[in-house]
């Protein structure tokens, strides 16, 4: 609700020393002095405000870690940091090192035994499997690095139960959904982020960084420079007149935090969370600026039947993960099965089927 909403838009105001005020549906920060620094409507100072304020999770604060806890969490932290993790990794790494110390604050992590993690992951049944998996990678990790250390003489989260998951199929989103959504909008921004989306592969987070200098080549040759998850980097090449749309804009982000004109921080980048639910908004029928990503990979491998030039234009680290973003289409399967199928000359319906002996199965011919 709208209330809940400005609620807890006072509270992240409240930590960068603003008071917001509303007057009819315009809002409004003031500093200490009472000056305004920004006005707009509520999605305009939310935009403002997630730019400037790391975004937690819904609820109340968590406790702090348990004292047991804390001077092995940052070690861990430290061999995080040392191997060039992100710090949206590290800080979700944390969280579920923190979670299982909260539920187990008189226990050191010198003491956890196997067991203990089997009850812990046994008593999540409401976890889903990709859940579970990116949580027992965080303890793997922690526990190995104790072991490593000479701080535990065993790793009771080594032999874990193998969790698997699920096969999940794609959504790549229809391009009469993406046709019709470009047509019907009016905000140019949005526009040019849905064809960004849906003719590179991007994802959100990389979206939002995108910048105009992220363009190279030239006419019939351009591309544009990615920096992925991990730091990952990648050439995705794109047509002349989605290149021009980007070296015409002056902000130094695509897709900067939509401010009134003469704020001097225009140029910082809008939230990845804020620009995908605008891309969400605008495409109808429930399709997600995800779906478009899954709608490149998709489309690429049916133009090319390479995997592994469709997996590095997706950024990805394994043609496995590729192969979810690709539905395959039902042509394709048909084809596929059609060629299976026993030609009616050779080896007709009443064809009898022997079996010799050694109860190899062959088709008999006439």
């Amino acid at each position: 609700m709208i209330t809940n909403r400005v609620r807890r838009d006072r509270s992240r105001a409240k930590r960068l020393n603003f008071v917001l005020s509303q007057r009819l549906t315009d809002f409004y920060l003031l500093d200490a002095a009472g000056e305004t620094v920004f006005s707009g409507t509520l999605d305009e100072v939310e935009a403002w405000l997630e730019a400037r304020t790391p975004l937690r999770a819904p609820g109340p604060t968590p406790d702090p870690v348990p004292e047991l806890w804390q001077p092995w969490i940052n070690l861990f932290v430290a061999e995080q940091k040392a191997a060039k993790r992100t710090p949206r990794t590290i800080q979700t790494r944390c969280a579920h090192l923190g979670t299982f110390a909260r539920r187990h604050p008189d226990l050191s992590p010198l003491e956890v035994t196997r067991t203990d993690l089997i009850y812990y992951f046994g008593g999540n049944e409401d976890w889903k499997p990709r859940t579970f998996h990116a949580v027992q990678s965080t303890f793997r990790l922690f526990f190995r690095l104790l072991a490593q250390e000479g701080h535990r003489r065993d790793d009771p989260a080594r032999s874990l139960p193998t969790v698997r998951i699920p096969r999940s199929l794609p959504r790549p989103c229809p391009d009469e959904v993406v046709t019709k959504a470009l047509e019907s909008i009016t905000d140019t921004k949005v526009r040019l982020a849905i064809r960004l989306a849906a003719e590179t592969g991007m994802r959100r987070v990389e979206l939002a960084r995108a910048k105009p200098i992220d363009v190279e080549g030239s006419r019939g040759d351009y591309r544009i420079h990615v920096i992925g998850k991990g730091g990952h980097e990648r050439i995705v090449p794109i047509s002349d007149e989605l290149a021009d749309q980007l070296l015409a804009i002056r902000t130094e982000y695509v897709f900067p935090t939509r401010v009134r004109a003469g704020w001097t921080s225009a140029n910082a980048p809008m939230s990845a969370k804020r620009l995908g639910d605008l891309i969400t908004e605008a495409l109808p029928g429930g399709w997600t600026a995800h779906t478009l990503r899954h709608r490149f990979g998709t489309v690429a491998y049916q133009a090319t039947g390479d995997i592994r030039a469709v997996q590095e234009l997706l950024g990805h680290a394994s043609p496995t993960t590729t192969a979810i973003y690709t539905k395959i289409t039902d042509d394709a399967m048909r084809r596929a099965a059609n060629a299976t199928r026993l030609d009616s000359n050779r080896c007709p319906r009443e064809a009898s089927i022997a079996v010799p002996a050694d109860n190899k199965v062959s088709c008999s011919p006439d």
